[in-house]
C-alpha cells in the first residue's frame, strides 16, 4: 500500500509542470487586466470555468500514468520486456533502449549458460580420465607386491597433467591479468618442459631429438611452456615405440614433428575445437579434446600462429610461428 501511495505521489508531482503553466496563465492574465483596467470578474469566471476542466486532465494523466507504471512493473516482474511500451517521443526512445539492454542481458545470460554447460561437460569428461591412471595404479598395486618407479612415475605426470590443463581451463576466461612478458631464451624453455615429462617420454620410449639454436623471444615463459607441452605430450602420445620427435627453429618457426599414427584428413580441421578428440582420441583414450583448444587460445594472445600438417601412419608436423619483431639473437642453421 505504501509502494503505491508513493507511486502515486509521483505521478502527480509529475504533473507539476501543466499547474505551473496553469498558474503562470492565470497570473499573466491578472496582469493584463490590471494593465488595462479590465474588470477582475472576468478573471474570477475564468477561474470558475477553467479549474473543473484543468483538475479532470490532471487527474485523468495521473490515472493513466499509475496504471502504465502498474503495468511496466508487472511485466518487469514477469520478465516480459517486450510488451513494454512506452508513450511519446522520449518514452520510445527509453522503451527501445531498455528492450536493447534486455536483449543484450539475454544474450549474455545465454553465453554464460553455454560456458557453464562446457564447464561442467569438461569436469565430467575430465573425472572420467583422471580416473584411468588413478585405477591403473590401484590395479598394480593390487595384482603385484611391488610397481615399478617408472609405472608409478608415468602415472603421476598423467595426473599432474590432467590437473594443470583443468587450472588452466578454469582460468582461461580471466588469464590475462597473470601474463608476464619477458626475453626468454626458447630451447632451455622447451627442455625444462621436456625434462618435467620425462616420465611420459620414457614410458613411451620417445626419445627427442632437438636442433639447438640461440634464439631469445619475448613472451610469457608459463603460458609458453604450457603450450610446449601440451604439443610435446601429443607428440609422445601418438608416436609409436622407440620413436623420434624431431624439433627444430627455422625461419622464426619452432617445428615439432613425430612420427607416429597421424591425424585423419577429415579430422584435421577441427583439432582446436573444443572438446573434439577425433579418431586417435576415441581409439587411443587419454584425450579430452581440450588441450589444443586451449593452447590455440593461449596462442593467440601471445602472437604465436599455430599450423598443423598431418598424413596418417606418417606422422604429425605442429609449427609454431612467432612474430619476428619478437625474436632477437636468432641464428638460422
Amino acid at each position: 500500500m505504501k509502494n503505491k501511495l508513493k507511486l502515486l505521489f509521483k505521478a502527480l508531482i509529475s504533473e507539476g509542470p501543466h499547474l505551473l503553466i496553469y498558474l503562470f496563465f492565470l497570473l499573466f492574465f491578472s496582469f493584463i487586466c490590471l494593465l488595462y483596467k479590465i474588470n477582475f470578474n472576468i478573471l474570477v469566471d475564468l477561474i470558475r470555468y477553467t479549474i473543473l476542466p484543468f483538475l479532470i486532465v490532471i487527474i485523468f494523466q495521473v490515472s493513466a500514468k499509475y496504471s502504465q507504471a502498474q503495468t511496466i512493473k508487472r511485466l518487469i516482474k514477469e520478465g516480459n520486456f517486450q510488451q513494454i511500451q512506452l508513450h511519446g517521443f522520449y518514452g520510445h526512445l527509453y522503451a527501445q533502449a531498455l528492450q536493447k539492454v534486455m536483449q543484450q542481458k539475454l544474450t549474455e545470460n545465454k553465453r554464460l549458460v553455454a560456458a557453464l554447460k562446457n564447464r561442467e561437460d569438461y569436469l565430467t569428461l575430465w573425472s572420467h580420465e583422471m580416473k584411468t591412471p588413478l585405477t591403473s595404479l590401484l590395479m598394480l598395486a593390487e595384482n603385484n607386491a611391488t610397481v615399478a618407479s617408472e609405472e608409478v612415475s608415468e602415472k603421476i605426470e598423467l595426473v599432474n597433467y590432467q590437473l594443470k590443463q583443468l587450472l588452466t581451463f578454469d582460468r582461461l576466461d580471466d588469464f590475462n591479468h597473470d601474463l608476464v612478458f619477458e626475453k626468454i631464451d626458447l630451447f632451455p624453455c622447451l627442455k625444462r618442459v621436456i625434462q618435467e615429462n620425462a616420465a611420459f617420454f620414457l614410458a613411451h620410449k620417445v626419445r627427442p631429438q632437438i636442433a639447438d639454436s640461440p634464439v631469445k623471444i619475448l613472451t610469457d615463459a608459463k603460458w609458453l611452456a604450457f603450450i610446449l607441452e601440451q604439443v610435446l605430450i601429443n607428440a609422445v602420445k601418438y608416436s609409436s615405440k622407440k620413436g623420434l620427435i624431431q624439433i627444430e627453429f627455422r625461419d622464426d618457426t619452432l617445428t615439432i614433428t613425430d612420427h607416429g599414427i597421424g591425424i585423419a584428413a577429415s579430422d584435421l580441421p577441427r583439432v582446436f575445437e573444443p572438446g573434439f578428440t577425433g579418431s586417435n582420441g576415441r581409439t587411443h583414450g587419454e584425450a579430452t579434446g581440450m588441450g589444443l583448444y586451449m593452447t590455440q587460445r593461449i596462442a593467440k594472445i601471445l602472437d604465436i600462429k599455430i599450423e598443423i600438417s598431418s598424413t596418417e601412419n606418417v606422422g604429425t608436423k605442429v609449427k609454431l610461428r612467432f612474430n619476428p619483431h619478437k625474436i632477437t639473437n636468432c641464428k638460422i642453421p
